[in-house]
């Protein structure tokens, strides 16, 4: 059991770190950014506000150093984009950014769109080192460790647990103890990541059969009773589509009406439970 658990936590953390990634189609180009008199970044990741106006002043001095914050500074600019339903245009768009990422961002677009294209079926190792080979075609070396050493690292170190998890000529106490010394040797909040994904990993695998007392006893009162409420929600949700399932069937036997499904409805669902309902009843069919 510990080994599945083991394989899932390295599975899991490279599927969620790399391929979230590839869902916000994050990608690297080879430019190198403009120097001058430099300028730092100081703003805050995603802090900027969602406005038609320009997404940032387009002053005519250097962006400086490239950091971690100009990447954010992208991001933000492609997030407003799609707000605004503009992606398809970004081309058009890049005035509304400063002049020193104007280049870059159109490598970055580039990036993004090359990450679309990776083969969903390669393996895990297959598909870190594709990630690195297009972080290579699309960015300089300093653009790389500003933007995704953190990120690479991280994808290197569940990597080589997945490795250890993959060797059949190793039992699953060598295999145990390689995991935990690997772990042991992380920095304190990776290793803080790890446990928080397990332990994600052990709710939702073991939450649904475990009473108020043996959740309490792991997680706390307070998330207890909230996962006892979600899971009374669910049932009573299960509960009531079976039956409306089944008296819709009587009615449309009987030949009821438009009217009266709709009253039945109404009388069973919340106004966005019914949102939920109709999604279920499309998918029947």
């Amino acid at each position: 059991m510990r080994y599945w658990r083991l394989l899932s936590l390295s599975c899991v953390g490279l599927s969620i770190c790399l391929w979230s990634v590839l869902s916000a189609r994050d990608h690297d180009v080879t430019t190198q950014m403009v120097t001058g008199s430099a300028r730092t970044v100081t703003e805050p990741p995603h802090q900027i506000e969602a406005q038609s106006v320009a997404v940032m002043p387009a002053e005519s001095e250097h962006c400086g150093a490239i950091t971690r914050a100009h990447k954010h500074q992208l991001d933000d600019w492609v997030l407003l984009l799609q707000m605004e339903q503009l992606e398809q245009h970004w081309a058009q768009q890049t005035q509304r950014l400063p002049p020193c990422l104007r280049d870059i961002a159109h490598d970055y677009m580039a990036y993004k769109q090359a990450l679309t294209q990776v083969d969903t079926n390669l393996t895990m190792h297959e598909r870190f080192e594709a990630l690195q080979t297009l972080q290579g075609q699309y960015f300089s070396i300093e653009v790389i460790a500003a933007w995704f050493e953190s990120e690479n690292r991280w994808h290197a170190q569940t990597l080589a647990r997945w490795q250890i998890l993959s060797d059949k000529t190793l039992s699953e106490q060598t295999q145990t103890e390689l995991i935990e010394a690997h772990i042991s040797q992380l920095p304190q909040t990776e290793r803080q990541t790890i446990e928080v994904t397990q332990t994600l990993i052990t709710l939702k695998h073991s939450w649904h059969t475990m009473d108020y007392n043996q959740l309490s006893a792991r997680y706390g009162d307070a998330a207890a009773q909230r996962l006892m409420q979600v899971r009374h929600n669910q049932s009573s949700w299960t509960q009531r589509v079976s039956e409306y399932k089944q008296r819709r069937s009587e009615l449309l036997e009987k030949g009821a009406s438009d009217d009266v499904l709709a009253s039945l409805t109404q009388t069973l669902f919340t106004q966005n439970e019914r949102k939920r309902l109709s999604v279920i009843l499309s998918q029947a069919h």
